[in-house]
């Protein structure tokens, strides 16, 4: 057990303290998690893999512990005692700014609005504001595909878990992680190209 128990979410430490979650499965607490606070249907994969992190840690922490018999779906797990007692500290960060940071972790943060200057008299923009205007569309560009590749990424690393815990999915899922892993590589590789594109307008 470790000496220090980890910070949790408050609302993930509720649940545990439920009468009806003395044992659960991920999925269950996933759902009650989701239901109770509005989680968006498309955001539930990501739920998933933020509970079983955390479940994770309290198993370190000795606080909850696994069930002896493994299943291949729906794997049991079990709230001890000592979890009333134990220090928590229930300010661990929130799914919601959990799955905000995933998704903008990489993001470049645009330090200032690009204005683009518009003259009435002529109908041609000046080299300086095509330029202004070209780097603009590429800094949303790329903003834009790095959100998408993050949460690309996140399908690829949840699909691989749950292939992990319940190898009876495997069989049902594996294409799914494969269209994942390759829309993943080929955000990647846009992203790249829209990284060296920017660098390249920077240097003109």
């Amino acid at each position: 057990m470790s000496g220090t128990p980890p910070s949790i979410e408050e609302r993930i430490f509720e649940l545990l303290l439920e009468t009806d979650n003395a044992q659960f499965t991920i999925r269950s607490l996933r759902d009650q998690y989701a239901h109770q606070h509005g989680i968006a249907a498309e955001q539930r994969v990501a739920l998933r893999r933020f509970i079983y992190e955390r479940i994770k840690k309290l198993i370190t922490a000795g606080l909850v512990e696994k069930d002896r018999e493994k299943r291949k779906r729906d794997q049991l797990y079990f709230v001890l005692p000592s979890i009333r007692e134990a220090s928590l500290c229930l300010e661990g960060e929130s799914f919601e700014a959990w799955h905000q940071r995933l998704v903008s972790q990489t993001a470049n943060e645009t330090t200032e609005t690009t204005v683009i200057p518009k003259d009435e008299s002529s109908s041609e923009q000046s080299p300086s504001a095509m330029k202004a205007s070209s780097q603009y569309a590429l800094e949303k560009a790329l903003k834009e595909t790095q959100s998408e590749f993050l949460s690309t990424l996140g399908e690829v690393e949840a699909f691989r878990e749950l292939m992990d815990e319940y190898p009876d999915l495997k069989p049902s899922i594996v294409v799914d992680h494969r269209d994942a892993y390759d829309r993943s590589a080929r955000l990647m590789g846009r992203v790249r190209a829209l990284e060296k594109s920017l660098h390249r307008l920077g240097g003109t």
